[in-house]
């Protein structure tokens, strides 16, 4: 009965998430566009503004403080996160009311739509970007730079620090601002450790190092007459980022940037053992996708996923959230889910985009925002409002969500960055339950990743800055003749 409510309330959650099916297929090669496309020059900077000074209505309405525009905002996610950003767009309203915001909050947008729009010259002038197409859109010429409104805009780089540099490009490239992210941690059931003695850290900086959070996990399993009725952990398939990505000294590729180096003893070793939690440890129940349930049933006492699904724990439930298990010593990585938006580089309107994206990392916006308790606030302030630290939400301590800021992995900013997202996903089940082998897994996905590095023709020694792709061949062959004068 328990488990069958559990799958019920798993139903609810995968719809409100929009989480992706297992694909275990390869995805297929991206193949770059037919043609680069350049993003216009930026438009006049964003001028530096004084800490903390609102937007002013202008003292009449024939004296508009800037040319009247209309622009366009597209955004997808949960009801409780399309609730707040129609908030927003109506605080945003009211204040500047010389930019009309007209906009499309809907769970049926995807990625795969976006592009195919912003291919075509179509789609919004601000809009959601999920992190894992952030390398695609930027190299497809679809994004404007911001580098040039970030450094002119003086508060934003004091508030907000990070918001510019979730997800920086190989060359420091900036095409997206992230207002808060969602970060992988361990949620915990608080009666469950009492009962057993154990005790949870509250800071990454001195978590359970690997064996002390095994030795937790087996300290929680309830077995009776040779069944598990209860199991110590539970944890999405992408908790395999982290671990992977500071199992190795050279990085995510060699040290030409030429060919993936993510199959090495070290992360094969990591890889093993994380398959060990299911297969000889039993201390873990799989899971093959995001998927609550289990841990908000109570059929298990610890969950390894982001935050963000702490809305659709069961009221009941008592958790708490601690630190992931150190790998070096007793310090660990964690990943990020970034909220980022961009600005379109054919917007008719990019300086009224930007006025309306720069808003969203305003001191209103960022609460209105953490009032969903999807994420955690990218402007430094609002960690310690009363909108982020409510003490009748849970978890309780927002410690271990406030220090997740430092401990975040750098994420891959290179042509393989989307094969690698999809690979260390929900595909990477087969090899924590047992059905197949770490080495060949690790094998196939360098592959894969090498297969897109070549097709790209990238390298370290590449005369170009970050993102920048090569000239596809017949616009290669036509500039060689232009060159030769021919």
């Amino acid at each position: 009965m328990l488990l069958r409510a559990g799958l019920s309330g798993a139903g609810v959650l995968l719809a409100a998430c929009t989480l992706d099916s297992v694909d275990q297929a390869l995805p297929a090669v991206t193949v770059p566009p037919a043609e680069v496309v350049q993003p216009p020059p930026l438009p006049t900077a964003t001028p530096e503004v004084p800490p903390n000074s609102p937007i002013a209505a202008p003292a009449a309405a024939d004296v508009p403080r800037a040319a009247a525009a209309t622009i366009h905002f597209e955004a997808w996610g949960p009801r409780v996160l399309l609730e707040a950003f129609a908030e927003i767009q109506r605080e945003f309203q009211a204040k500047a009311p010389w930019v009309t915001v007209q906009t499309r909050l809907d769970n049926a947008l995807t990625s795969d739509g976006l592009r195919s729009r912003l291919r075509l010259g179509e789609g919004p002038d601000v809009t959601r970007i999920a992190p894992e197409d952030v390398f695609d859109f930027t190299a497809a010429g679809f994004l404007h730079g911001l580098g040039a409104w970030v450094e002119a805009d003086a508060e934003l780089r004091r508030e907000a620090p990070g918001a510019a540099d979730a997800r920086t490009g190989a060359g420091g490239e900036r095409s997206v601002v992230s207002l808060g992210a969602a970060h992988q941690c361990v949620l915990y059931n608080t009666e469950h450790f009492e009962s057993a003695g154990v005790s949870a850290p509250t800071s990454w900086q001195r978590t359970w190092t690997l064996p002390e959070f095994e030795e937790a996990a087996r300290q929680l399993v309830v077995a009776s007459s040779q069944r598990i009725e209860r199991f110590g952990l539970t944890a999405i398939p992408a908790y395999a980022r982290p671990v992977l990505a500071e199992g190795g000294d050279q990085g995510f590729l060699n040290a030409e940037q030429r060919a993936s180096a993510l199959a090495t003893p070290e992360r094969q070793a990591r890889l093993e053992r994380l398959a060990s939690w299911q297969t000889t440890l039993a201390v873990e129940l799989p899971i093959t996708h995001r998927f609550v349930a289990p841990f908000s049933g109570g059929l298990s006492s610890m969950h390894i996923d982001r935050t963000d699904v702490g809305r659709w724990i069961r009221a009941d439930v008592p958790w708490a959230v601690a630190p992931l298990p150190g790998w070096y010593g007793r310090q660990a990585l964690t990943e990020a889910e970034e909220l980022c938006v961009a600005v379109p580089a054919r917007s008719p309107e990019p300086d009224a985009a930007w006025t309306f994206a720069r808003s969203l990392l305003d001191a209103p916006a960022q609460r209105a925002l953490v009032r969903t308790n999807l994420l955690t606030p990218m402007r430094l302030e609002t960690l310690e409002d009363p909108a982020y630290l409510d003490p009748n939400q849970r978890p309780f301590d927002r410690t271990p969500l406030i220090e997740a800021i430092g401990q975040t992995m750098r994420s891959p900013a290179h042509p393989g960055a989307k094969a690698w997202h999809a690979r260390t996903g929900d595909p990477i089940a087969v090899v924590r339950q047992g059905d197949e082998e770490a080495a060949a897994y690790l094998a196939r996905t360098d592959k894969l990743i090498t297969r897109q590095l070549r097709l790209r023709d990238w390298s370290a020694a590449a005369d170009r800055p970050g993102y920048r792709q090569p000239l596809p061949y017949g616009n290669r062959l036509l500039a060689e003749l232009e060159a030769r004068g021919l």
